[in-house]
């Protein structure tokens, strides 16, 4: 097998090395040290009293694993709010009474036999871009790098992008791919956990379309038999260390002390056409028109009948399509405005080629943006 370490560098390499390479992120994993120490709430938020008194509220689900993406693996789950989830990570011996009447998949004799504690990897903070959350954990994406989330439409809403995590050792993220074509990073604020990562290169070697993803800890080669020609980046994610993942790099994360840390799904420059490309987001939104069209009613080209019959997919695009020219219609020259016009052409050129919008449409449409696209990318890269 290849095994390579992640390397780690102090944020200053990073900064030198991405103002030179925009694109190092998706080319090879990174831990980067030196910058969440300055973070306003990093004390804070390394103090479960203070996180329970913020968050216990919240309702959410603890798994284990954290999810499932090995079609033979199996899972175990409660429905439970933040607060009690704690009390579980107290004294994890108590799961059966704590969770009593709670279990939603399987019970605590399977989690028992499972062997491993429970995760709360579904807590969902944040659903909008100006959450005072951000201004606690200021810069989540330091410079030159950046994230422009804030200019997306529906960006938190459609999709959690936020999480905090707490953990016990042994808690396990499975080995997967995020949504959406996203960039991540998970910023340790207590304890340690493992990474091992796999190029986008390597997912013929450690996916199987018929089983799901590899288990690194225990490779079955009868499902995959040329795990072993898979590149495998390993490293430990330390108290102020953060990891970032690039697109569509498959990542596998294990608990090894009792640990708090915070992951974030982003989208810059270097991901945008990723991004507008992805399926996810357009499914999940083109599902909710369809559940309730008034969504849209007065404010889209698009009919009763003409909602009931497009794929989710294409109505996701179409719909963000509308918006996006909605909200660039005026000329502003704001950032976000000049985002969304490069978002927007990346979108209306998918289209074209998808034919998810109507010819004489999307003629019109694309000869006129591909005469300001290059233009548009060279300006929202400054």
């Amino acid at each position: 097998m290849h095994e390579r370490a992640i390397p780690v560098v102090p944020l200053e390499e990073l900064q030198r090395l991405a103002a030179r390479n925009p694109h190092l992120l998706h080319e090879r994993p990174w831990i980067v040290t030196g910058y969440i120490e300055e973070w306003p709430g990093y004390g804070s938020w390394q103090d479960l009293d203070f996180l329970r008194r913020r968050f216990g509220h919240l309702r959410a689900f603890a798994k284990a694993p954290n999810f499932v993406t090995n079609r033979k693996s199996r899972l175990v789950s409660v429905e439970t709010s933040f607060a009690q989830y704690l009390d579980y990570m107290r004294d994890p011996g108590r799961a059966g009474a704590i969770y009593a009447g709670c279990w939603m998949e399987g019970d605590h004799d399977e989690l028992v036999a499972l062997g491993l504690p429970l995760y709360c990897g579904t807590l969902r903070i944040v659903h909008r871009a100006d959450d005072g959350v951000f201004d606690e954990l200021a810069p989540l994406v330091p410079p030159p790098i950046g994230d422009w989330n804030h200019a997306l439409p529906y960006y938190f809403s459609l999709f959690n992008h936020f999480w905090l995590l707490v953990s016990l050792p042994g808690a396990l993220t499975p080995l997967h791919r995020d949504n959406n074509g996203t960039i991540a990073l998970i910023a340790q604020l207590q304890g340690r956990k493992r990474a091992v990562l796999y190029s986008p290169d390597d997912l013929p070697h450690i996916h199987n379309p018929d089983v799901g993803y590899l288990d690194p800890l225990d490779p079955d080669p009868a499902d995959f038999p040329t795990w072993e020609s898979a590149v495998q980046w390993t490293g430990d994610i330390e108290p102020g260390q953060v990891l970032f993942v690039g697109t569509r790099w498959a990542h596998h994360v294990r608990t090894i002390e009792t640990s708090i840390s915070v992951s974030y799904d982003f989208v810059n420059q270097t991901n945008l056409a990723a991004y507008a490309a992805s399926q996810e987001w357009a499914e999940v939104l083109g599902n909710r028109i369809k559940r309730n069209p008034d969504l849209v009613a007065g404010r889209s080209a698009l009919d009763p009948a003409e909602i009931d019959r497009s794929p989710p997919v294409a109505l996701g695009r179409r719909v963000m399509a509308q918006v996006l020219r909605s909200a660039v219609a005026g000329g502003e020259d704001s950032e976000t405005a000049r985002i969304r016009r490069l978002y927007l052409t990346h979108l209306q050129s998918l289209m074209a080629e998808t034919a998810e919008e109507p010819v004489e449409d999307a003629r019109e449409r694309v000869h006129r943006e591909r005469e300001g696209a290059a233009a548009a990318a060279l300006e929202v890269m400054r």
